[in-house]
């Protein structure tokens, strides 16, 4: 938990953050009410979440599952900590701001979030295309960018507890923030979870670009009107003191090595896509009356298809062989199979007999198909990760696939990933244009 110090503070309530908090809440007590409001039901998520694909596919609703994804939780914890983090930066941003000002940066950080997780596909995994992404943390971590920029040596407290003991101790802003981001480049880098780590990335760099942007005027009429001039000058005669302005070197130096690392890799994601030409498919499934919904990729004469959450459906797709759903010297063909092999699932070989009708188009992708699989299941130790050989089972399917179309526009987006992260940097080295005065008024006697 952290909780902040001395900050800037001026102005009414914080009224736009206020009423964000309280949207963001109404609409998790109508996605959650059947769940007695400990987590969103999984239809809420679907229909609510920003599933990327849309915006490849159906560009509208996919930008308004951008919004409406951005007043989505999954469960109560999810909000609680957003909404938290939202209230504890969210206040002074606004203040300082003001509430257009602040509600363009919000809204734009978060639209600016989904659109650097969409490219991160290109980078980690394609299944990201399809995976239903919720949550206002991209565009409250473009909340944390601006405070990054407006006030980095506000004093806070970080809380934690060691051996059922809680434990304070003080830290600056903005050692807590280039803490967080570093996490959160290297989770997304190196780990595989279930959040979208590199969307935070998108609305934290976007917080700071913009942040920076419409505050550097800002700073400057406020020490023309506070007399901060005379101030500075004073204090190089040794007469004042002041606390330092802005991010000091090694800040911006470790903050401008975490978004070098950012920006490579979406560069690489941008080459690699154009290198690669790659066209995606939704495949839809049904596996003995179980149904969902993956995506298909085929590129450099492979093809990667994503796995699926609904057992039957898994247990199919994992035993499929990659020419069954890509297979150019069947293209424009109907093809009857009826085949007996082994494939390894999860460390296990299990056998497999298929016996199937498939129907190709003209690439050689996989248009249709029906039939039925019989083979074993594979029981995974949760604990232990041990797999063993379980009983045999029976798959009656049906699939179909209708193209989304060629991915260039991921490219597209990898190249404006990459150019907001090559203007953060811009924004992170002249960021004491932009710093609020408050943390420095406060040190001068006579005011």
């Amino acid at each position: 938990m952290f909780i902040p110090g001395s900050s800037y503070r001026r102005g009414s309530r914080p009224y736009a953050t206020i009423g964000l908090i309280i949207a963001n809440v109404i609409v998790y007590i109508y996605t959650s009410y059947q769940n007695f409001l400990l987590e969103s039901t999984p239809q809420a998520v679907s229909s609510l979440g920003f599933t990327p694909y849309l915006l490849l596919s159906d560009p509208l609703v996919g930008v308004l599952r951008i919004f409406t994804s951005m007043f989505t939780h999954a469960d109560i914890l999810h909000i609680f900590f957003n909404m938290y983090f939202l209230y504890l930066f969210g206040y002074s941003v606004e203040n300082y701001l003001g509430r257009a000002r602040y509600l363009t940066l919000y809204f734009a950080s978060g639209v600016s979030a989904s659109l650097f997780h969409l490219a991160f596909s290109s980078v980690s995994d394609w299944s990201l295309l399809v995976t239903p992404a919720v949550g206002a943390s991209g565009a409250i971590s473009g909340v944390l960018g601006a405070y990054l920029i407006l006030f980095p040596n506000t004093k806070m407290s970080m809380c934690t507890i060691i051996i059922l003991i809680p434990l304070c101790f003080p830290i600056t802003a903005y050692a807590f923030m280039i803490i967080w981001f570093a996490f959160q480049v290297i989770y997304g880098y190196f780990t595989s979870t279930t959040i979208a780590t590199f969307a935070h990335v998108g609305g934290f760099l976007t917080g700071i670009l913009v942040t920076w942007l419409v505050a550097r005027k800002m700073a400057l009429e406020t020490r023309q009107t506070t007399g901060m001039f005379l101030a500075e000058i004073l204090g190089s005669l040794g007469i004042v003191f002041r606390s330092r302005r802005g991010l000091g070197k090694w800040a911006k130096g470790v903050l401008i090595a975490l978004i070098i690392a950012v920006l490579i890799g979406y560069s690489y994601g941008a080459l690699n896509t154009v290198a690669q030409s790659p066209s995606a498919y939704i495949v839809n499934v049904n596996a003995n009356d179980q149904s969902d919904q993956l995506l298909m990729v085929v590129y450099s004469d492979s093809v990667y298809i994503t796995t699926s959450q609904v057992d039957a459906v898994r247990i199919l797709v994992n035993r499929l062989q990659d020419v069954f759903f890509y297979d150019k010297t069947g293209a424009n063909s109907v093809r009857n199979l009826q085949e007996t092999y082994l494939t390894t699932v999860s460390g296990v070989v299990v056998p497999v007999e298929l016996n199937a009708e498939v129907k190709y188009d003209q690439t050689g992708v996989l248009e249709s198909a029906s039939g039925v699989m019989v083979s074993r299941v594979v029981n995974v130790n949760p604990y232990t990760g041990a797999s063993k050989m379980g009983p045999s089972i029976r798959i009656a399917f049906t699939m179909d696939s209708s193209a989304i179309g060629g991915l260039y526009t991921v490219a597209l987006l990898d190249v404006f990933a990459s150019a907001i992260s090559a203007l953060a940097i811009i924004a992170v080295l002249k960021a004491e244009e932009a710093s609020a005065l408050g943390e420095e008024i406060s040190q001068l006697p006579f005011l």
